[in-house]
C-alpha cells in the first residue's frame, strides 16, 4: 500500500489531504462491500473531488436502477467534479503515452496530477506510471 504524503491545513494545524476519488472508490463505498475505506469520513476530514470522467463512468451503465443513479448524484453533490481544462488535456497526453493508460484512466490520472492530489483507487495499473502520489487499497 502507497500511504498518502500529509499536508497541514493552515486554518487548524489539522493534518489534511487532496484527494481525486477514482470511480471504483466510490462504487465500493456505495455498495458497502467490506470496503476499508471510509469514503464519509474523508469527505468531511479532507478535500475530495472527483474527475468529470469519474461521473461519466459511474452513470454511464444502461441497466443502473433509478436507487443506484440517486445515490450516485447524492454522493456527487458533496464533491467538486473537476472539469477538464487545457492543463489536463496536456497531462493527459503525456501520462498516456508514458504509461500507456487508457485516455479515461489518464484523463483520472492527468487530473490528481494537475490538482496535486492523491488518487484514492484500487486500479493497480496506475503503478506503472510516473505518478506516485497514490493511495491503494484492495478489497480483500
Amino acid at each position: 500500500m502507497v500511504l498518502p504524503i500529509r499536508i497541514k491545513s493552515a486554518k487548524n494545524g489539522k493534518i489534511k489531504l487532496r484527494l481525486l476519488l477514482d470511480t471504483n472508490a466510490i462504487i465500493d463505498f456505495l455498495k458497502h462491500e467490506n470496503d476499508p475505506l471510509d469514503l464519509s469520513s474523508l469527505i468531511i476530514q479532507h478535500e475530495c473531488f472527483v474527475s468529470v470522467i469519474v461521473k461519466l463512468e459511474l452513470l454511464k451503465h444502461p441497466e443502473i436502477t433509478p436507487s443506484e443513479e440517486y445515490a450516485i448524484t447524492e454522493f456527487l453533490r458533496f464533491v467538486p467534479i473537476i472539469p477538464l481544462n487545457e492543463a489536463i488535456e496536456n497531462e493527459t497526453i503525456a501520462l498516456s503515452r508514458s504509461a500507456k493508460l487508457k485516455l479515461p484512466d489518464a484523463i483520472i490520472g492527468a487530473t490528481a496530477i494537475v490538482y496535486d492530489a492523491k488518487l484514492v483507487t484500487r486500479d493497480p495499473h496506475f503503478l506503472k506510471c510516473q505518478y506516485k502520489k497514490l493511495l491503494i487499497w484492495d478489497n480483500a
